[in-house]
Order: structure tokens, then C-alpha cells, then sequence
């Protein structure tokens, strides 16, 4: 029998970030207030302001703060929450923070920790839902301390190409392909180590490997009266290293007869562990037929793609089920209506291997329109931290059909404003734009066989506008200060520039040059000045008619070392080296701080040192150009803050002059 429901008046989000902020609006949304916890280093962290209250975690790391079940449950109970939810990621499924709301009295928002149990380990998961019919490839567990004759007659049993991969835990980690039997014990070995590192359990399993398949899930949902239902299906084949990078609504190119039978098998697998809540079952796909993978034990990412195809509010259903209530339909009455596609924006430089890229947020503005929707962690003034996960937005967008959900959500990409952080948005915006993935063809390796959309860039001729539009910006504003002269009617310069301006991106070094106002604007290209167009500006506004003949409009923001342009086919971000600011010198007397995030490859002082008003102090790289930081007065060098190699944000102390 089902328990009497128990309304939830104030619930705390267990999470930060992005998914603290939509749980913070789902729980607005469903009349709860919402309670915020926060480490020391995150105080300024955007969800803390949304929240109607906020607990600060004692402690310095994230065993102590954000993955201790001891600490977040003491959170709630200090705030007086009814519950607790997790959000994803951090212990969403670690049964032990569950276990300790139970001992404490708090609602968990989310699935039975016997549950947790059995889909958190991938062997016992399986076993568990080829019981109840679900697909699954062959797979067999390594024995503790197997011999190499048991080894090989395991491969033998699942037959090569297979993975090995850990038990405990997935995301990649403890994961390793063995493509014959010469290569199994060693890669046997290797992930037996990577996998009790990182999930504290050595055991993995053997499973037949699949060259080319699809990732295909489908969302389900339990509640506390024994329902199950299914919420249709997403695809996520377009991944990095095993993790998604963009999400959709439904799966792409599935056969229907495939379709229902995934749904079925779905809600078989939740029914045989007695699941409430929601959860994602995940298969591979490919021709031969989809295959169990596993079952997130949570809310997943992607769940905005779902909520916008079905009109349902996934975090306002997990409170109600959590507080006892039945699911408010049945199987019958959830339909899926158009088409829904979801990108992750992420801190990171995709052609250095997805390297993480730390840094300041200085301007954003968020796409806005008809069926756009996006789920954000930063705002002005935000710090991503490279202590925690990179991902900082995601952008959705619902169309009627496929084909209009893309192209709503390639402009949408285009029109986001977001200056002092380095994304992924060029990634997104080639795989968005790239006609594979419009025929629907990406699988699971899509992304390692496109080394194109990984390094994409900006066109050229793009890049030559941007350029443009700052340097009309740059010669508006050098005119206003009597800098440049404001040449008569019909009066054209055709002698030597008085400004030409370097700006520099991942693509290289543009100089670029508008000599007066109203006079055309050039690109240094090939050792010629070629000219781009005309413009006419204010306030930052450039309307820029190019040598195509099409006025476009671009907005400029640029600070002494750097510049930023959006217009309609994106962004630029540009280290900026004016001839007005040779010696990149300013800032408070006695302090030399970093002007733009990026590397310190030189310190050029010691701490004693006596130094000249000009003299270079530190040498800093960024966006491939080197930038010399120099003294803005005499004086005897008092604090070194930096080392070589070391990277830095915008405003960081690097060294510190004692004035003579």
C-alpha cells in the first residue's frame, strides 16, 4: 500500500550550477521554496541568489562540501526542508545520501536506494534486466584474481572486439577496448586499476563491443502506487569522450516497430527494480537491434528536450511523486509534439583535447524567441571554476519539425552574447550547421572521426568583418577624443594609416585599419590592404556594409587588451594590441595584474629587484599572442604572485611594486 502523501513546502537543492538553478525554478514553479547550499569558493555562484535561502558547506573540498551525504543532509535540516533533491552529477546516485535522508527524516526527490543499487552496478544491472526481457550484448564478469586461462575463455565467450569496463562506475572511466586476445589481460589489468581509483571497486566485466552504434535512451517515470510510464525517447550519438555534447527529441532515423519495443523494454527494466521517479533507460543502437547500456538512477541533463516535446514539467512531477501523489495521467494521455534539440555549452577548447578554460564572465545575453529555451549557471561577474564541471549553459530549441528545431537553435547559437570565457560554441555551431549530422547520420564515434567540426573556426571573411567592426569602433572613438582627424566632404586618405590595429584569435594575428570615419575599412591579407566595407557606428553599434553589398549589423565591446564583436553569423573574442597602448602598462599604481585571462610564460623580476617606470615585469601568452606587462612607475619590486606556465584570470595580483 502505498504511503499517505506528505505535501514538501521547502526543498534543498543538494547541487550547484546550472541544474541547481532549474531545480531552484522548478521548485518556484510547483509552490516549494528552495533552499541553496554552496561551498566557501562558490558564495558567488548565481544559484545562491535565486534560492529563497542558502546554507553555506563548511570545508575546502568537495569530499567535505558538495559529495558529503552528512553535510547536505545537516543542511537540510538547518534550513527546515521538507526534502532533499539531488539534481544530477555529484551523489545523485550514490544510494548513501538517500540512506542518510531516511535516517533523518528527509523526503528523498528521487528513486529507492535499493534501486540505486542494483542499476549503480553495470553487471548486476544487466543480469537484472535480461530477467525481465530487456536486450542486452554478451557479457561476462572477471572473477576476482582470474587466471590468464580463465581470461581467455571469458573473451571467447563474449568474442573480439569487446570493452572491458567497470562495474562501479561509467562516464568512460575504467572503460578499455581489446581488439584481440594478445590484448585482454593488460587491458583487463589497466581497468581494474583506473576503476578502484576512481569507484573505490576493482571488478569489471567483459562485454561485446559494438563498432558503429547509436545512443538512444528513453525517459521513464514511477511513482509510489506501482506506475510506470515511459516519456518517449531522446538521441545523444553526438558525444566527447563518452559524454554527451547535444541532445534531442525524439531519436533520429529509429523504426517505429524498433521505437516501441525500446519503450517497452524501458518499462520493463523500472518495473523490475520497483523504480519511482524519473530515470533514463540507455541503450546502443545499431542494425542488428538496440542493446541494454544502462540506467541513470536520476534526472538527466538532456531532460529539458523532453520536458519542451511533451509539455511536461519533469522536476515539478519528481516533487509530487515524492511527496506521495499519483502521477497525475496515464500512458495514454502523454503525446510528443514537434521536435527538440539541446547543446551544451561548456568551458573548454575542443582542439586541445577539450581542455577546460577557466575565467571571468564580463558580458552575457541570452538568445531570446519562439520555442527557445536555456537552462544557465552564469550571469555578469560569474567565475567557472576549474574545481568543478565545465558545463555553463544549455541552449534548447523546439520546432515543429526536425529541420526547423536545428536551424532555430543555429541562429540561437549565433546570437549569444558571452565575453571573458572561452566555450564550445564553434563546436556546436559546426556540428549544427553540418549536413551528416542533418541526415541524421552521427553514431557514438562521430565527433573522433571529425577533427573539422572539432578544430571549426569562424570563415575567414567573417573573422575580416569582425576585424572591421572594431576597428570603426576603435577610429569613432579615437575621433571623439581628437585623436584622428574628421576629414572634409570628398576628402580621401590615401596615404599611411594613422592606426593599425592587431587583433588575435585562435585563427592568428589580423592587422586591421579604419583611417577616419566615413572612409572604407582594411585587412592586412597577404601583405596587402584589402578593403572590407564601409560603415557607420554609435555607441558600440557598427552597421557594416561589406564588399558583398549586405549591411550587417555587429555590437562591439572592447576593453584596453581585448574585443569582442557578435553579429549575425556569431561571435569573435580578440586579444587586441592598439598603438595606442604600446606598453600595456596601467592599472593601480604599484600593481601589475593580468589585463585578459591566459598563461604566464615569463616573470621577468625577483622579489628586491628595483625597477623603471616601462620595465617588463611579466611576459603573459593569450590567444596565441604574448602580451609584456610593464611597470607604471619606479619603484623596488615587493610581491611575485605568478610562476611560469601558471594561468590566470582577468585582474589576478602578479606582481606587486613597492612606488620609489
Amino acid at each position: 500500500m502505498a504511503p499517505a502523501p506528505h505535501p514538501i513546502r521547502r526543498v534543498l537543492v543538494a547541487n550547484r550550477g546550472e541544474v541547481a538553478w532549474r531545480l531552484i525554478k522548478g521548485a518556484h514553479d510547483a509552490g516549494c521554496e528552495a533552499v541553496a547550499v554552496y561551498a566557501a569558493d562558490d558564495a558567488a555562484s548565481p544559484h545562491v541568489g535565486e534560492a529563497d535561502a542558502a546554507v553555506l558547506l563548511a570545508g575546502s573540498t568537495l569530499a567535505e562540501t558538495y559529495l558529503s551525504p552528512a553535510a547536505l543532509v545537516h543542511a537540510a535540516q538547518a534550513a527546515g526542508a521538507d526534502a532533499l533533491h539531488p539534481g544530477y552529477g555529484f551523489l545523485s546516485e550514490n544510494p548513501a545520501l538517500p540512506e542518510a535522508c531516511g535516517r533523518a527524516g528527509v523526503v528523498w526527490v528521487g528513486p529507492p536506494p535499493e534501486a540505486m543499487h542494483v542499476m549503480g552496478h553495470k553487471a548486476r544491472a544487466k543480469e537484472v534486466v535480461a530477467e525481465a526481457g530487456v536486450p542486452v550484448l554478451p557479457s561476462v564478469v572477471v572473477a576476482p584474481g582470474a587466471k590468464p586461462e580463465e581470461l581467455a575463455a571469458a573473451g571467447e565467450r563474449v568474442d573480439y572486439p569487446l570493452l572491458v569496463k567497470a562495474s562501479a562506475g561509467g562516464g568512460g572511466r575504467g572503460m578499455r577496448l581489446v581488439h584481440g586476445p594478445g590484448e585482454l589481460a593488460d587491458a583487463v589489468a589497466s581497468a581494474q586499476r583506473e576503476s578502484a581509483a576512481a569507484f573505490g571497486s576493482d571488478e569489471v566485466f567483459l562485454e561485446r563491443y559494438l563498432a558503429t552504434p547509436r545512443h538512444v535512451e528513453v525517459q521513464v517515470f514511477g511513482d509510489t502506487q506501482g506506475t510506470v510510464l515511459h516519456l518517449y525517447d531522446r538521441e545523444c550519438s553526438v558525444q566527447r569522450r563518452h559524454q554527451k555534447v547535444l541532445e534531442e527529441a525524439p531519436a533520429v532515423l529509429v523504426p517505429e516497430a524498433t521505437r516501441r519495443l525500446m519503450w517497452d523494454a524501458a518499462v520493463a527494466a523500472a518495473r523490475a527494480v520497483g523504480y519511482v521517479g524519473a530515470g533514463t533507460v540507455e541503450y546502443l543502437v545499431d542494425a542488428s537491434g538496440f542493446y541494454f547500456l544502462e540506467m541513470n538512477t536520476r534526472l538527466q541533463v538532456e531532460h529539458g528536450v523532453t520536458e519542451l516535446v511533451t509539455g511536461l514539467d519533469l522536476v515539478g512531477l519528481q516533487l509530487a511523486v515524492a511527496s506521495g501523489r499519483p502521477l497525475p495521467f496515464g500512458q495514454a494521455d502523454i503525446s510528443a509534439t514537434g521536435h527538440a534539440v539541446e547543446v551544451r555549452l561548456c568551458a573548454e577548447r575542443p582542439r586541445e583535447d577539450y581542455r577546460p578554460t577557466p575565467g571571468t564572465v564580463t558580458h552575457v545575453s541570452w538568445p531570446e524567441g519562439s520555442g527557445l529555451r536555456t537552462d544557465r549557471a552564469i550571469e555578469p561577474g560569474s567565475v567557472v571554476s576549474p574545481a568543478y564541471d565545465s558545463l555553463v549553459a544549455k541552449l534548447m530549441a523546439h520546432g515543429e519539425d526536425r529541420d526547423v528545431a536545428i536551424a532555430k537553435l543555429s541562429l540561437a547559437l549565433r546570437a549569444l552574447e558571452l565575453d571573458g570565457l572561452e566555450t564550445n560554441r564553434d563546436l556546436l555551431a559546426a556540428v549544427l550547421d553540418d549536413d551528416a549530422f542533418w541526415r541524421g547520420e552521427a553514431d557514438i564515434h562521430y565527433l573522433e572521426h571529425r577533427p573539422d567540426l572539432r578544430d571549426a573556426l569562424l570563415p575567414d571573411t567573417v573573422r575580416r568583418r569582425h576585424g572591421a567592426a572594431v576597428a570603426f569602433c576603435l577610429t569613432d572613438e579615437r575621433a571623439a577624443r581628437g585623436l584622428v582627424p574628421v576629414p572634409a566632404a570628398g576628402w580621401r586618405n590615401v596615404g599611411r594609416a594613422l592606426h593599425a590595429d592587431e587583433l588575435t584569435d585562435a585563427a592568428g594575428t589580423m592587422a586591421v585599419r579604419a583611417d577616419v570615419p566615413g572612409e572604407p575599412a582594411h585587412v592586412l591579407v597577404d601583405g596587402e590592404w584589402q578593403a572590407v566595407g564601409t560603415a557607420t557606428t554609435q555607441g558600440g553599434v557598427v552597421d557594416l556594409v561589406a564588399e558583398d553589398g549586405l549591411r550587417r549589423r555587429y555590437r562591439v565591446r572592447h576593453t584596453v587588451h581585448a574585443a569582442d564583436v557578435n553579429g549575425p553569423e556569431g561571435q569573435s573574442t580578440f586579444a587586441l594590441r592598439t598603438e595606442d597602448d604600446p606598453d600595456e602598462r596601467g592599472g593601480i599604481a604599484g600593481e601589475c595584474r593580468a589585463p585578459l585571462p591566459g598563461a604566464v610564460t615569463k616573470v621577468l623580476v625577483a622579489v628586491g629587484e628595483t625597477v623603471a617606470e616601462g620595465e617588463g615585469l611579466v611576459v603573459l601568452e593569450a590567444m596565441k599572442m604574448e602580451h609584456t606587462l610593464r611597470a607604471n612607475g619606479d619603484g623596488t619590486v615587493a610581491q611575485v604572485q605568478c610562476v611560469p606556465g601558471q594561468q590566470v584570470d582577468v585582474n589576478d595580483l602578479l606582481v606587486a611594486v613597492e612606488p620609489a
